[in-house]
């Protein structure tokens, strides 16, 4: 069990570790907002997806949305 754990969290840190790289490389490129909005919206794609697959959204859920935006764009611009 402890070589699983040990080799999950490396490959963690690998894959965490390896994102800052390839917004480095990205920032000779594009602009730092265009990289913003790509790490969001490829946060955002699987968490959609599982939420998809599991049924878990629902029509009522629709009138938190304007709270989401505003916290989504606050997270995102103030650190």
């Amino acid at each position: 069990m402890h070589r699983r754990v040990l080799l999950a969290f490396v490959g963690l840190g690998v894959i965490w570790g390896s994102n800052f790289i390839f917004m480095k490389w990205a920032a000779e490129t594009i602009t730092p907002q265009q990289i913003t909005l790509l790490r969001v919206l490829f946060g955002l794609l699987p968490v959609l997806a599982y939420g998809a697959v599991r049924h878990v959204f629902r029509r009522g859920h629709l009138r938190h949305a304007h709270h989401f935006l505003v916290m989504s764009v606050l997270a995102t611009s103030l650190y």
